[in-house]
């Protein structure tokens, strides 16, 4: 990656959004489940009793798994609601994946209406958190919205970020309203930021 480059979000984003989608759906489910061993013994997984996981897209790190095994683990968990019009993240409580789900903001799977439990965020000892890329030092680039951003501002859970490997930079650029992530598990390591 070039100087410029480093220096220019945009690019970055469209260079890993592409990346991500060139990956093997079987290579994408392989990696996803050595991110979960790996997140599964993080001490911040395992002390924690609350945790806000995001629903993966086709191209993400999968977390459907991960969901499933920590409900099974006794967690509790919840999903993310965007709220379009106060520009907000909210949280659900979700039972597990056999709830009826809806595209929500951005096509994004969220509870259906007739199964949200929304919760507060201070309920949160972990927030498991999506990106595009991310730098060694916690710096995150998420997709745009600042959602993720205005949410983790306000609540002050550890947050750890599963990505791919190639999705982990050096460093990204930030701005003072981003927020950066305590630990980045990948499928080759985890790292403390």
């Amino acid at each position: 990656m070039t100087p410029a480059q480093v220096l220019d979000k945009q690019s970055i984003r469209e260079e890993m959004l592409k990346a991500r989608s060139a990956l093997d759906p079987a290579d994408r489910t392989t990696k996803s489940a050595e991110m979960a061993r790996r997140l599964f013994a993080a001490p911040e997984f395992v002390d924690s009793t609350d945790i806000l996981f995001y629903l993966s897209t086709e191209t993400e790190a999968q977390t459907d798994e991960m969901i499933r095994r920590s409900i099974a683990l006794g967690k509790n968990v919840y999903a993310p609601l965007t709220d379009k019009q106060t520009g907000e993240l909210k949280i659900s409580r979700i039972p597990g994946l056999d709830i009826p789900f809806v595209r929500g903001a951005f096509g994004i799977r969220e509870p259906a209406e007739s199964v949200v439990d929304i919760c507060s965020p201070s309920v949160l000892d972990l927030i498991v958190v999506p990106g595009v890329a991310f730098g060694v030092d916690g710096g995150r680039i998420g997709y745009g919205g600042g959602y993720y951003d205005r949410f983790l501002e306000r609540h002050k859970a550890q947050r750890v970020a599963i990505a791919f490997d190639f999705q982990v930079l050096e460093i990204v650029p930030q701005n003072p309203r981003d927020s950066r992530v305590n630990k980045i598990i990948t499928e080759k390591r985890a790292i403390r930021c």
